[in-house]
């Protein structure tokens, strides 16, 4: 790995961009997420879900964040052990610092972070990917206008049979799938990949229903948890990650770095209550 032959200076300041990237990021992801308390269904929150999964602008983005997460977490890791081989030989006596709690831990805090967020992949993005198993969503359309061509014999026999036994597994189902049904009248929700299974490959057109995704794990107590620790981990980040990277950017000043400290406090806590909020509210209501 090249890393190390980068000067120190240099990947602490790639690191301080990245990481307010990061931050700034964290607080969209926000405001997408406060959608699934909005009392309408799942409309908002599965709008804003399509458009992030649909949009080509925000699939390259996907890419820069993914990027930007290994690469700040490859240069956190590289200044961490050359800081530790600039010292070898540990202090006899502890020495007294004034270094805050988040800047002490942020390596082993980190580590943490990445296998919680690895968590949070494996039931929300990986679900995107087909990688793991979710809940979809099929369009009304797109199932009516396959049914029409049953009805006109317009489809090969093997088609026809998977076709029937997913339209059989509706007609047992028809009162779930019926209150499934989106607001808009345009999908059929919560479905799961047995559901889908029979005609996966003859109808492509489904997607993940993120908004049931977001529900059934929300109200899984030990999941829950573990998602609220991980927003705690993502504060202590913020309050020291903030400040630390104004300092290595050259941007802090004895008259208004307790602003940066207090501002740094505000959107942490602004984070960890928001996205706390959102398992608690599944959990309890």
């Amino acid at each position: 790995m090249n890393l190390p032959k980068i000067a120190s200076i240099s990947k602490k300041i790639v690191v301080a961009l990245l990481g307010l990237f990061l931050v700034l990021f964290v607080g969209v992801h926000l405001g997408i997420n406060l959608c699934l308390l909005r009392d309408d269904g799942g409309t908002w929150y599965r709008a804003a879900s399509n458009f992030m999964g649909t949009n080509y602008v925000v699939k390259v983005f996907e890419v820069v964040l993914f990027a930007t997460i290994i690469v700040h977490i490859l240069l956190t890791i590289a200044l961490q052990i050359q800081n530790l081989k600039a010292r070898p030989q540990r202090y006899h006596r502890p020495q007294k610092t004034k270094t805050s709690f988040g800047s002490k831990y942020a390596i082993w805090t980190g580590i943490l972070l990445l296998c919680l967020l690895m968590m949070h992949f494996c039931h929300f993005y990986f679900v995107k990917t087909g990688w793991v198993e979710g809940k979809y969503m099929i369009s009304i359309e797109k199932i009516l206008h396959e049914y029409d061509r049953i009805e006109m014999g317009l489809m090969e026999a093997d088609e026809e049979a998977d076709f029937r036994l997913f339209f059989n597994c509706f007609a047992n189902k028809r009162d779930d799938m019926t209150k499934n049904i989106t607001s808009d009248g345009n999908w059929i929700a919560n479905l799961t990949a047995n559901d889908i299974e029979p005609i996966e490959e003859y109808l492509p057109y489904f997607k993940p229903d993120f908004y049931n995704v977001a529900k059934d794990i929300f109200r899984v107590p030990i999941y829950a948890i573990l998602y609220i620790i991980m927003f705690f981990v993502v504060g202590f980040h913020i309050v020291h990650g903030i400040p630390s990277a104004f300092q290595t950017l050259g941007l802090n000043h004895n008259k208004y770095n307790a602003v940066i400290q207090w501002l740094a406090w505000i959107y942490a806590v602004i984070i960890v209550v928001g996205f706390s909020s959102i398992p608690i509210y599944f959990l309890f209501f």
